[in-house]
């Protein structure tokens, strides 16, 4: 491929990433989180061709489809929506939800509220949704947290200074293994598993 149509290419993914953003109801905040877990930009416009396709292939996996202008079924978009798939998608990059789909999505929350559909959900029932996900997002973090600090063998802070101390040694260890100042939420599972994995060996 020559570099006009490299351009080309990249111009076309793109904007195939800009309609899964909007076709998954995503806002910006997790979109862009998404952008930096997978592609390491926070711009869809400073990746590679190779870096779109596998943000794109992500998107997919996370329920969006490649599809002519006249089909497909349409996504809740509302605010309460976007923020309930930000945090289920934010959630099966971190490793812990294992289907990312609209489809798994949707099961999860009629368990909970007994409603099928996101754009059913009353402002309550949807606030309980956004709730039990940051909750769960925090045990992750909380618990990937102190599985690092004790591979690096730090001391549990007693205090909020050394919370904030032991917080930049973690971002320290994460630059030194991905090369990035990463926290412990902004990592995808892989990426824990690299830096957590790197301490440990040193150990051996």
């Amino acid at each position: 491929m020559n570099a006009p149509q490299m351009n080309q290419e990249r111009q076309r993914l793109i904007r195939l990433v800009h309609v899964a953003k909007r076709d998954l109801g995503l806002d910006d905040g997790s979109y862009r989180a998404i952008l930096l877990r997978i592609g390491k930009k926070a711009s869809a416009a400073n990746l590679t061709v190779p870096e779109l396709e596998k943000v794109l292939e992500y998107m997919k996996r996370s329920g969006f489809k490649v599809r002519s202008k006249n089909s497909g079924l349409s996504l809740a978009d509302d605010p309460q929506s976007k923020m309930i798939r930000g945090l289920w998608l934010e959630l099966a990059s971190m490793g812990v939800v294992r289907n990312p789909s609209e489809l798994a999505l949707r099961t999860f929350v009629a368990r909970m509220t007994r409603v099928d559909m996101l754009k059913w959900l009353s402002a309550e029932q949807a606030s309980q949704v956004i709730e039990h996900l940051k909750e769960w997002r925090e045990r992750v973090i909380w618990d990937r947290r102190a599985r690092l600090a004790k591979a690096m063998h730090l001391a549990s802070p007693s205090s909020i200074e050394q919370m904030a101390a032991q917080e930049d040694q973690l971002r320290d260890a994460a630059n030194q293994v991905l090369g990035r100042r990463a926290s412990v939420g902004d990592m995808t599972e892989i990426e824990f598993k690299a830096v957590i994995g790197h301490f440990v060996r040193e150990d051996v």
